[in-house]
């Protein structure tokens, strides 16, 4: 009923080939990010720097590694009369999802020291914290409402915004870390969810290709050594749920009956919740084409309505709940909502920051080796002239994945690329039903998957271990802030990556000291602050030497910044933080 490949390993040159060709052409990913983006530019955003300090150094390993694999697959093709060891039995996945989950857990704090870089962490946090307290937002403190959005300067909802704190994202996400939070451990949302996405992953994988148990063997190695799905799930980030609820949708869809489809049109308006509903919509969409192509008109009816029921649940009446539970949006606010139009407005005035080769080549370094030839050698498992007759489920998988990847939008933070990660489950599925193409089962090429297993496991670790170090100066920064003895720390955010993201309160919960953007006070506030408060400032002359990572100091409206320094220097506010040499701050 739902066909993954006509063919079944008989190949033998097309996985040399594949590897080949896969090594030239991260070799030439890692080129032309470096010739548009790196070569000649003094000033580099957030996307370039981890490009230059990361990306690009493990993609050019990726390639050689992949030449020499390449050249093993040519003499792996040679029988050598050994008997060759098949597939083990299912311990080793089983274990490997529980060490992932583990991994994961751990992470949290050996890796992210428990902070969140990001301010879409930030209010998944927040919103976490507020829905387990059993409300919809934050009431905002009377005395702290002149200074609402230097508190919370981005990211907020714009219902209610003049009297409450609440978050732009859908709440589905934040719910499931709010339920963990009430069993003990918000922080053990993410890896559990991790897990039941693996292991609907594996169960897709044996539905698809219950022959061959090599093939979900590697189905399941590229999903284990991806760097991105581990470490992704060592933060509060809405894309390890993606990931998990798009398998559960698609292990339900191909139940094939009633209950199936039934259930799996409650994942997918879970899923539209998440935090963004267009999200799932990449991934359901081209399995609804696939029913419509296979003459599936009932199935492909029933879930084409359910995208609709997405869009109207929490494009329509999600915004009207919110307006109605804490109050509509004031006229002066222009922040954006979820809204359809909102929405697509947003995604097309984004499209000026489209990064297809930053963004892939985080994608490439940060998963195995092997994930896109294998997925590309997916091509062999449709028979082409015959595809008018059955469309095998290869083809939606890899429309959806190509979406992804052309879709390569400014993604800020992503340990990996983010954005992908709903059609990560897709790729691993391609990779195995590519493998089942072309290599014949019980073949000696399994040794050339344990090797890119074992180099992905060590290339994985180091852009783990770097990257803990880049957060380590944040997570610091930010200690030192939450230790400070003042009423208000304000943050002059020159010299670093995102230092806006500093402005934060512990879950919404807003307490001694209230963190400010010192960018987003007037004169007139900064007088009443310093007249009323003690006042701290926390700025580069501090945080550099934490760790942060140093960026040149002036920008468009840095001298705003400079103006308000200058004038907290004239009536004597704001000491340090932390004592460092006077004259830093200019």
């Amino acid at each position: 009923m739902f066909p993954s490949s006509d063919r079944a390993g008989g190949l033998s040159r097309a996985l040399p080939i594949a590897l080949s060709l896969g090594a030239a052409l991260i070799l030439a990913l890692s080129l032309g990010a470096w010739l548009w983006h790196i070569r000649d530019v003094r000033i580099r955003g957030l996307a370039e720097y981890f490009f230059a300090r990361q990306d690009m150094w493990v993609l050019d390993m990726q390639a050689l590694a992949l030449a020499g694999l390449a050249l093993w697959a040519l003499a792996l093709r040679r029988p050598d009369g050994s008997p060759h060891a098949r597939a083990g039995g299912n311990w080793p996945i089983a274990a490997g999802i529980a060490i992932a989950m583990l991994v994961a857990w751990l992470g949290r704090n050996l890796v992210f020291h428990g902070y969140s870089p990001s301010r879409d962490e930030v209010m998944v946090e927040l919103a976490g914290a507020y829905l387990a307290d059993g409300h919809i937002g934050w009431s905002i403190p009377a005395e702290w409402i002149p200074y609402r959005r230097a508190l919370m300067p981005e990211f907020y909802s714009p219902y209610g915004a003049d009297t409450h704190w609440t978050a732009i994202y859908l709440p589905v996400h934040a719910a499931i870390r709010a339920l963990f939070g009430w069993l003990g451990s918000a922080d053990l949302a993410a890896p559990v969810t991790l897990a039941a996405g693996l292991a609907a992953l594996w169960h897709v994988a044996r539905k698809l290709m219950p022959d061959r148990r090599d093939a979900v063997m590697i189905v399941m190695i590229m999903a284990l050594t991806s760097a991105q799905l581990v470490t992704t799930a060592m933060t509060p980030y809405a894309m390890t749920s993606h990931f998990a609820f798009n398998m559960v949708w698609l292990a339900l869809v191909l139940r094939g009956d009633r209950l199936g489809h039934g259930m799996a049109a409650i994942v997918a308006l879970l899923a539209a919740g998440l935090h963004q509903w267009h999200f799932p919509l990449l991934f359901i969409g081209p399995f609804i084409l696939w029913m419509a192509a296979n003459r599936r008109w009932g199935g492909a009816a029933f879930h084409a309505l359910v995208m609709v029921a997405m869009m109207i649940i929490w494009a329509r009446l999600w915004p009207m709940a919110l307006t109605e539970l804490v109050g509509a949006a004031p006229p002066s606010d222009a922040h954006r909502t979820n809204g359809i139009f909102d929405k697509l407005q947003s995604l097309f005035g984004r499209l000026e920051k489209w990064q297809p080769l930053l963004n892939n080549a985080r994608l490439v370094g940060w998963n195995n080796l092997m994930l896109l030839p294998l997925a590309g050698l997916s091509m062999f498992a449709v028979r082409w002239r015959g595809l008018l007759r059955e469309v095998p489920i290869a083809v939606p998988l890899l429309l959806g994945v190509l979406i992804g990847m052309g879709l390569a939008l400014y993604q800020g933070y992503g340990w990996g690329f983010r954005y992908m990660h709903g059609q990560m489950g897709a790729l691993c599925l391609l990779a195995g039903l590519g493998w089942r193409a072309v290599v014949p089962e019980g073949g000696r090429q399994m040794r050339l998957v344990a090797a890119a297993a074992i180099f992905s496991l060590l290339s994985g670790l180091w852009l783990v271990q770097d990257s803990e170090g880049y957060v380590r100066g944040y997570a610091r920064t930010m200690a030192a802030i939450r230790a400070a003895d003042a009423d208000v720390v304000l943050v002059d955010i020159r010299g670093g990556y995102y230092m806006t993201d500093l402005v934060r309160f512990d879950e919404g919960r807003l307490a001694r000291p209230a963190v400010i953007a010192l960018q987003m006070l007037s004169e007139a506030q900064i007088d009443r602050l310093c007249a009323t408060k003690r006042v701290a400032i926390m700025d580069r002359s501090q945080f550099w030497p934490l760790g942060v990572h140093p960026v040149v100091p002036r920008f468009a409206g840095s001298e705003y910044i400079q103006q308000r320094r200058d004038h907290m220097a004239a009536i004597g506010c704001g000491r340090p933080v932390i004592a460092t040499p006077a004259g830093a701050h200019d």
